[in-house]
C-alpha cells in the first residue's frame, strides 16, 4: 500500500472520530435536561436612558448570573417601538451566560414609544410555544420592568388601545399564563402599569421606585428577594362520560341514540392532586358521516362559555348545545372536534364514536322489549307450575273430629287414586275397630281438584250407599256401630 493510500485512510479515520466526538456531544446536548424559563422584558425608551445602565448592571447579576442554570430557556425582550427578542436560547454550558450578558451590555434605551402591549405578547408567546414544548416543569419567572405609561408607534398591533383593550386580545387576556410575573415600575407618574398587574392577577408583584436615588439599593434588593420558580404539580385534564342526550356514547360498541337529541354532555376531570384546573373552550365542531358513507351530516356545537374552574381531583360536568342540519338515522361515525384552553394551553381534541340514530319510540320498544320478553316468560312458568302443581300427588290426612285418635298419617294420592277409610289393619286412613267396620268406604281423587267418596259401608252413611261429591276440608258425619256420630275430616297435610 503506498504512502499516500496510507495517509489517507488515516485522514478519514481522523476525520470520523472527530465526526464521532462531535456527534456525541450534540447528542449529549441536545438531550440535556429541560429546565426553568427567565424572561427579561426591558423598556428600551429614551425616557429610561438615564437609569438604564444601572437597571442592566442589576439583571446581570441577580438574574443572569445567580439565577440562570444550564437547561434553563432564557428569553431577553427589549421594548419599546416595537418588541424585538435580543437574545432566546437554552443554556447549554456556563459559559453561555457571557454572550447573554454581553447582549444586554449592547443594548440602547433610545426608542421613541413604550408599546407594553407588543412586549407582553411576545412573552406569552414565548411561554406557551416553550410549554408545548416540555418547559412545563416549571412556573416561567418574568421580570417586566418600564418607566411609562403605554404609547404605541402606528406599525404597532395596540395602535391606540389602552389597558382594557390591550386585555381584550385572547391570549393577553388569560391569567393563567402570568403565574411568575414580576413588575418594576419606575417614576410617580406611571398609571398603566398598576392595572396591568391587577388585570393579569400580579398586583401583589409589583415593585413601584419613586425615588430614582434608591432605585439601585430597592431594585436589587427586591429581584434578590423573588423566590426560584416552583417545581409544576403533575397531572392533566381530561375529558370522559360523553353522552348524547341522555344516552352514554362508547369508544368500543356502537351506541345506539335518540336521532332528535339537541344536547351533547361530558365531564372534566382534573387529575391534579392540588392544583385547581381553569378550563374555556374556544371552538367545537361536529359531523355524522353514515356507514354507507353516502350522507354527511354537519352538526352545529354550541359550547358553554366562559372559565370552567374545576377542584383538585375532581371533575364537572359541561353541556352543550347540539344542532346538526339533518336527522342522525341509522348507523355511522359522530366525529367531535374542539380547541379548549386548559390551564393556559390551547389544544386541540378530536372524538369518534360509532351511533346509530333512531327515533325515541323505536328506543323505548327496545328497551322495554327485553324486559316485556322477560316478565312473559316468567308468567308462562309460574302459570305451568300452577298447572303442574295441581295434578302432582297431594299428600291427604282425615282428622276424626270430638274424639281422641293416634295420630294419622298422610296419604300421598295421585289422580284416579283411591284410599280406603276403615277399622281395618293397614288401611290408610285408620279408624276405631269398636266403633266401624274394616272398611267403612273409599275417598278417591278424580281430577285435579275434584274428590268423591265412595260408601262401602253403607250403615256408616248418613245418605246411605250413593257416591257423592267431597269438597276437601268439608266435615264428613259418619254413624258407628252404637248408632252415635262421628264427624272426619280429609284435608291436606301441612308440609
Amino acid at each position: 500500500m503506498s504512502k499516500n493510500i496510507k495517509s489517507f485512510f488515516a485522514f478519514i479515520t481522523i476525520g470520523l472520530l472527530v465526526f464521532n466526538i462531535a456527534f456525541a456531544q450534540t447528542a449529549a446536548s441536545d438531550t440535556s435536561g429541560k429546565g426553568k424559563i427567565i424572561i427579561v422584558v426591558l423598556d428600551v425608551s429614551g425616557s429610561i436612558k438615564k437609569q438604564f445602565l444601572d437597571i442592566t448592571k442589576i439583571i446581570d447579576r441577580t438574574i443572569i448570573k445567580d439565577r440562570l442554570d444550564v437547561g434553563d430557556y432564557f428569553v431577553l425582550i427589549p421594548f419599546g417601538d416595537a418588541a424585538l427578542p435580543m437574545y432566546s436560547g437554552q443554556l447549554m454550558r456556563e459559559e453561555d451566560k457571557n454572550s447573554i450578558s454581553n447582549a444586554l451590555k449592547a443594548m440602547k434605551a433610545d426608542n421613541d414609544f413604550t408599546d407594553i402591549g407588543s412586549a407582553i405578547k411576545t412573552a406569552l408567546n414565548y411561554i406557551v410555544d416553550l410549554k408545548n414544548d416540555d418547559y412545563n416543569l416549571y412556573e416561567p419567572l418574568v421580570l417586566f420592568i418600564t418607566d411609562g405609561d403605554i404609547t404605541t408607534p402606528d406599525s404597532s398591533e395596540f395602535h391606540g388601545q389602552n389597558v382594557e383593550q390591550i386585555f381584550d386580545d385572547s391570549l393577553i387576556g388569560d391569567k393563567h399564563l402570568y403565574n411568575g410575573w414580576y413588575y418594576v415600575g419606575i417614576g410617580k407618574n406611571l398609571h398603566d402599569l398598576p392595572l396591568i398587574a391587577e388585570k393579569s392577577g400580579r398586583e401583589d408583584y409589583l415593585l413601584r421606585i419613586e425615588d430614582l436615588d434608591q432605585l439601585e439599593f430597592m431594585l436589587d434588593d427586591w429581584i434578590s428577594k423573588i423566590p426560584d420558580p416552583k417545581p409544576i404539580e403533575k397531572g392533566e385534564v381530561l375529558f370522559d362520560n360523553f353522552k348524547l342526550g341522555s344516552y352514554r356514547l362508547k369508544k368500543d360498541k356502537t351506541t345506539k341514540v335518540v336521532s332528535s337529541a339537541d344536547e351533547m354532555s361530558f365531564d372534566i376531570l382534573n387529575t391534579y392532586k392540588r392544583t385547581p384546573a381553569d378550563v374555556e373552550f374556544k371552538s367545537a365542531k361536529a359531523a355524522f358521516q353514515s356507514d354507507d358513507r353516502n350522507s354527511i351530516v354537519p352538526v352545529k356545537i354550541m359550547v358553554e362559555t366562559g372559565t370552567i374552574k374545576i377542584p383538585a381531583v375532581n371533575k364537572k360536568e359541561t353541556v352543550w348545545g347540539f344542532s346538526p342540519e339533518a336527522e342522525i338515522s341509522g348507523k355511522g361515525i359522530l366525529k367531535i372536534q374542539f380547541i379548549a384552553n386548559a390551564s393556559g394551553l390551547d389544544k386541540q381534541y378530536d372524538y369518534a364514536f360509532d351511533i346509530e340514530g333512531k327515533t325515541e319510540s323505536e328506543l323505548l320498544l327496545e328497551k322495554i322489549f327485553l324486559p316485556l320478553i322477560v316478565i312473559f316468560i316468567i308468567i308462562l312458568i309460574v302459570a305451568a307450575f300452577m298447572i303442574i302443581r295441581k295434578f302432582l300427588p297431594l299428600k291427604i290426612v282425615m282428622e276424626v273430629l270430638g274424639t281422641r285418635t293416634e295420630k294419622q298419617r298422610a296419604v300421598s294420592m295421585k289422580i284416579k287414586k283411591r284410599a280406603e277409610f276403615g277399622s281395618k289393619p293397614g288401611c290408610q286412613f285408620k279408624l276405631d275397630s269398636g266403633l266401624f267396620a274394616p272398611v267403612v268406604g273409599q275417598l278417591q281423587r278424580i281430577s285435579a281438584s275434584k274428590w268423591q267418596i265412595i260408601p262401602r259401608d253403607e250403615n256408616a252413611f248418613e245418605n246411605g250407599g250413593r257416591k257423592f261429591e267431597y269438597s276437601l276440608g268439608s266435615t264428613l258425619k259418619l254413624k258407628t256401630k252404637d248408632e252415635s256420630m262421628i264427624s272426619v275430616k280429609f284435608k291436606k297435610a301441612k308440609k
